[in-house]
């Protein structure tokens, strides 16, 4: 500590001169004045420590702000962050999904990158909804993390998009799961889900259906026919679903390691049904 004249105590010297950021409140002048008075560069920018009044007036610096370092968690450097994430929906997170399928990594989840994420989806045997998940982060190596996807992706509104965009999300949670005999049926939180239940499972958690549903349930289950975006194909033995063109079937565990796959498979013998307006 520096005693001073009339009992003052001032901070000490190396506190007052190591250089990072100043406070917004603090003149470049002033910290200058600062920075000569202790020896160093004065290139204005203040360090750790705090310059009151009472070490102002001993130091002769006279009346002025108080001088010392600029938090990291100001106002302004919050803001700015906040702005960052709002364009870019995590930066580092945007970027290093960017980096993996091969697109220009600007931080940005714009209409390029949703595209390219499908496509990537598409052809590692995932669900190609655009949407960085849980089993697309761990697919691309990103380890656990906020789900990444474009603003706005799988709204509400009139074409359903926010029911699919929770069914696609639903199944992919479960997509990698053991089959399991009666999977799905008794609770919804299990160890492994057999075709019905886990059809069951995903439409369940989009609002689109209460109770499981076996085989045979599905075939009276919503509206006959294909849907526009979600077709589920039952019989008395069997049943999977088909979204916005992947299908989701126990059946390709074998294929993929994952209830998604982009191949198809024949529709003979299964009763075609779809939920409503879906």
């Amino acid at each position: 500590m520096l005693a001073l004249a009339g009992g003052i105590v001032a901070v000490p010297i190396e506190q007052a001169a190591a250089s990072t950021k100043a406070r917004a409140s603090s003149t470049r002048g002033d910290v200058r004045a600062l920075q000569r008075k202790v020896g160093v560069a004065a290139d204005g920018v203040y360090g750790p420590g705090i310059v009151g009044p009472q070490t102002r007036s001993a130091m002769g610096l006279g009346s002025g702000p108080v001088l010392k370092r600029k938090r990291s968690g100001s106002r302004s450097r919050r803001g700015s962050a906040g702005r960052a994430h709002h364009r870019s929906h995590g930066g580092g997170g945007v970027r290093s999904l960017q980096r993996r399928i091969g697109v220009p990594a600007d931080g940005v989840f714009g209409p390029g990158t949703e595209a390219a994420l499908k496509r990537w989806q598409a052809a590692h045997g995932l669900a190609a909804d655009g949407v960085a998940g849980p089993q697309t982060r761990r697919k691309l190596g990103l380890g656990p993390g906020r789900v990444l996807k474009r603003r706005g992706h799988g709204g509400g509104g009139g074409s359903g998009g926010g029911r699919i965009h929770r069914l696609v999300r639903a199944a992919n949670r479960i997509a990698g799961a053991p089959y399991k005999y009666g999977g799905g049926h008794g609770t919804y939180h299990d160890s492994g889900y057999d075709c019905s239940g886990s059809v069951s499972y995903a439409l369940h958690y989009a609002g689109l259906l209460r109770t499981p549903l076996d085989s045979s349930g599905f075939m009276s289950y919503g509206v006959r026919g294909r849907g526009r975006h979600i077709t589920i194909y039952a019989n008395s033995g069997h049943a999977y679903m088909v979204v916005d063109g992947r299908r989701f079937d126990t059946s390709a565990i074998r294929e993929t390691g994952s209830r998604w796959t982009s191949t198809h498979r024949s529709t003979s013998g299964y009763v075609v049904r779809h939920p409503p307006g879906l």
